[in-house]
């Protein structure tokens, strides 16, 4: 499932280049050796490691997004 997704060409260059910019970013280099324990932790590759990281962030921003929208109606 996310296997194949984390190894999209377009993906693994957006993860490479936060990579490289981590170098010039303590809290990215921070967040991205993180990701980094919990890939080996969980015996998934680091790609597939940020991509469940942003799923999960996409759909709580979105879950918060229709909660507030349905506090508004």
């Amino acid at each position: 499932m996310f296997a194949s997704e984390a190894n999209d060409e377009k993906f693994i260059k957006i993860v490479d280049d936060l990579v490289v910019s981590a170098e010039n970013d303590p809290d990215l280099a921070e967040g991205l050796k993180w990701i980094d324990m919990q890939s080996r932790k969980n015996g998934v590759t680091f790609y597939e490691m940020a991509l469940v990281i942003l799923k999960k962030h996409m759909a709580e921003r979105r879950a918060k997004e229709w909660m507030k929208a349905k506090m508004a109606a």
